[in-house]
């Protein structure tokens, strides 16, 4: 039986690379809007490679601060207030709305590996999710050790490590016999439901016990004070004056002020930043131009709800305009627009006199400077519309990374366990080591572990789910010693946490910290090692 021809075969052909690259079946990138094996072969040709990926390079970090960008300032905001509209509490919207809002870029990533995947290389999902892990709990969890050691909490850090050190066991398990079955995926979303429950379930449990306790401190308090008599300072009683009162009240009368008609377009349809241009460092100066176009790409197609703003951020023209915009590019990005009703009437024209419709009945019922009574549902607009926009740049960074795999000849798994992982897990990192150099180390701590479980259960999960209930059978995966290694590494560093911190009575000191960075190090030279064939 002769072997397929796959696209890495490219350089047998090197005479007509172009063609070989057009009529291959395996070259074809699904899911995405540019195809950049023909852009690189065909458009820029072979004596101007360089210079076409250095092109696709720079195009690879606009898409990650584009999906940044996306999830950070509309996607979770966009949860926020979802979750204020259903009236949920702190808690419980942070582990799930906000939990899978951070957690989006992997969980989107992953279900565009997964479905992208050919021949079972589900190595770019598996990279990026087990990569991801070991890189969060080792270089950030490492380097918040560094900059901030701290006593950690107990139960909360230990509840959130076993679930990890389980999760990534079953999806070892999962792999080890080269098939996912759909009860499998599925137990991955059901063991992120069981973790919501206790996690919620002890949240009550918790404050339960403290409410119990300050009834009792109270009751004591009273009965100390009939028994030897009330003690009166009047010097430590605050006098709120209703100035004061006054002061916290908000204003609601809040009118924008007169300005010229082209000044006032300005203020509604271009975006603005809160940091001044002159207080910005060059690396801040150059992410600003950066997410520039991409800012102004999100502000006319994405609805924002701000509750910090005044009137909520409503924008009378904008907003309208959203109405048309936001629906258009779903169509567009989704490629459901070009589909033609009867084979005449594309459905993106349908939408388009929709949208029109509904853009000037909102121009006539609204006033420019009070927000209407139903302005909170722009916010469920704006989500599926982030949704949209993240999955589509996710397609887009995956075709990318198979596109340098091939050139240069990488496998997914670890394209997917260094710049997809990398990628996706910087904010994590800046977040997280942020949060221990304000003074919050457990907070940044818990996040290490919380988070990328988060990410790993559903980013297995939901693509699984979906593509073994869509075929009915078991996804078939092409297996790896390279992945293994990932599964083995990231369980060593939770177990070997798990152990340590116990036994260093939860005290992350900096030579902890010193130890799990070095564990990494000798992760990533073993993998690459693995990928160079010096090792297996």
């Amino acid at each position: 039986m002769a072997k397929a021809v796959e696209c890495r075969d490219y350089r047998d052909y090197h005479n007509d690379t172009c063609t070989f690259i057009r009529t291959t079946d395996d070259c074809k990138l699904e899911d995405g809007f540019i195809n950049y094996l023909q852009f690189l072969f065909c458009v820029i040709g072979d004596k101007l490679i360089g210079l076409g990926l250095t092109l696709l390079a720079g195009w690879l970090f606009v898409l990650f601060v584009g999906l940044g960008v996306t999830a950070d300032s509309y996607f979770c905001p966009a949860l926020r207030v979802i979750a204020r509209v259903l009236k949920l509490s702190e808690n419980i919207a942070g582990v799930t709305f906000l939990a899978f809002g951070n957690g989006a870029p992997d969980i989107f990533s992953a279900i565009a590996a997964v479905g992208s995947a050919k021949g079972g290389d589900v190595g770019l999902a598996f990279g990026a999710l087990f990569g991801a892990g070991v890189f969060v709990t080792t270089i950030v969890a490492g380097t918040i050790c560094l900059v901030t050691p701290f006593r950690s909490i107990q139960r909360p850090l230990l509840r959130d490590i076993i679930f990890f050190i389980i999760a990534s066991f079953a999806a070892y398990v999962a792999m080890y016999d080269g098939k996912i079955y759909f009860a499998e995926s599925l137990g991955f979303i059901i063991m992120y439901v069981v973790y919501l429950v206790v996690l919620i379930g002890g949240y009550f449990v918790n404050r339960r016990i403290k409410d119990r306790r300050a009834l009792i401190q109270a009751a004591h308090t009273e009965a100390a004070a009939k028994t030897y008599g009330s003690i009166q300072t009047p010097e430590t009683t605050a006098a709120v004056s209703v100035d004061d009162m006054e002061s916290n009240i908000p204003d609601e009368s809040y009118v924008q002020p007169d300005v010229s008609l082209a000044l006032y377009l300005r203020h509604a349809f271009l975006p603005r930043d809160d940091v001044p241009w002159a207080e910005r460092g060059i690396i801040g100066k150059i992410l600003s131009i950066v997410k520039m176009p991409v800012s102004l790409i999100l502000h006319f197609t994405v609805p924002l709800v701000d509750y910090d703003k005044p009137e909520n951020n409503w924008n009378k023209l904008l907003n309208s305009f959203h109405l048309l915009s936001g629906p258009l590019i779903v169509s567009f990005l989704t490629q459901v627009g070009f589909i033609k009703i009867a084979n005449v009437f594309p459905i993106w024209a349908i939408v388009a006199i929709v949208g029109t419709i509904l853009c000037f009945a909102m121009l006539i019922m609204t006033e420019h400077h009070s927000k209407p009574r139903y302005h909170s549902g722009f916010a469920f607009l704006g989500f599926a519309v982030s949704v949209v926009w993240i999955y589509s740049v996710a397609n887009e960074i995956v075709n990318l990374l198979t596109t340098f795999g091939i050139v240069f000849d990488i496998s997914n798994t670890i394209l997917g366990l260094t710049f997809l992982a990398w990628g996706n897990s910087l904010s994590d990192y800046v977040s997280n080591v942020v949060s221990a150099r304000q003074g919050y180390p457990n907070m940044g701590i818990s996040a290490c572990y919380g988070g990328p479980l988060l990410n790993f259960l559903m980013g297995l999960g939901i693509p699984f789910t979906y593509v073994t209930l869509k075929t009915g059978q078991p996804f078939v995966i092409d297996k790896s010693l390279l992945q293994n290694i990932i599964a083995y590494f990231l369980f060593g560093s939770l177990a070997g946490t798990l152990l340590f911190i116990p036994l260093n009575k939860f005290y992350y000191s900096r030579r902890f910290g010193a130890i799990l960075i070095i564990f990494y190090i000798v992760f990533l030279v073993l993998a690459i090692l693995i990928e160079t064939n010096v090792i297996g």
